[in-house]
């Protein structure tokens, strides 16, 4: 049921979809709807709540893994949250429908999975920055390239086929994939040899 309302929410945002076209399309009253989770906007936060469960508890297990050095948990928190937006194409989709606009639903959000996970992930690249061995990025920035950016091709599928590209199916072609991104991201992130931290802005 919360898969099926990832979808819909997806595919029509928010506004354009009602308690009762989500029954229509899960097969089930929309009184039922109503019953478990309240209201439409209930079912909204039941849906991410259960996607976005995954991401951050691969985000937690990783930053706060003692067996990795610094590098290792970003370049692992990536690939695991590459994995998830193929997993979860819809998340991203929902995102843009949300985050230009103020609500409580991205203000839910962001209170409740990037806000208590930013100090995880701010500990790891401010010992990065001060050992010269990342470029000064702000989590802001690093954020929306890592959420956002590798997420396209599994969430902009229309966009995806019209530029001839194909996701990876299946979770090792995934992986691979995910490897490679995460490869490209941390490589762009990482100082020249000897030369210290790039003099960009701090946060």
């Amino acid at each position: 049921m919360l898969k099926g309302a990832l979808d819909a929410f997806a595919e029509r945002g928010y506004d354009g979809m009602s308690l009762r076209e989500l029954g229509r399309r899960l097969d089930v009253s929309h009184a039922l709807l109503t019953a478990r989770y309240g209201s439409k906007e209930g079912l909204w936060f039941a849906a991410l709540e259960y996607a976005l469960a995954h991401a951050e508890q691969g985000w937690r297990q990783t930053a706060g893994d003692p067996a990795l050095d610094d590098l290792q948990a970003l370049r692992l928190g990536i690939v695991q949250q590459i994995m998830f937006a193929a997993s979860f194409p819809q998340v991203v989709r929902i995102l843009n429908h949300e985050g230009g606009v103020d609500s409580d639903r991205i203000r839910f959000v962001v209170d409740r999975f990037v806000t208590p996970l930013r100090p995880l992930v701010e500990v790891r690249l401010k010992r990065l920055r001060a050992a010269g061995q990342i470029r000064s990025l702000s989590y802001e920035a690093l954020h929306f390239m890592v959420v956002h950016g590798p997420a396209a091709l599994f969430a902009n599928t229309v966009e995806s086929e019209l530029l001839g590209a194909h996701p990876p199916a299946g979770n090792d072609a995934v992986r691979r994939h995910a490897e490679a991104m995460a490869d490209v991201i941390i490589f762009g992130l990482s100082s020249p040899p000897g030369t210290g931290a790039a003099p960009t802005q701090e946060n």
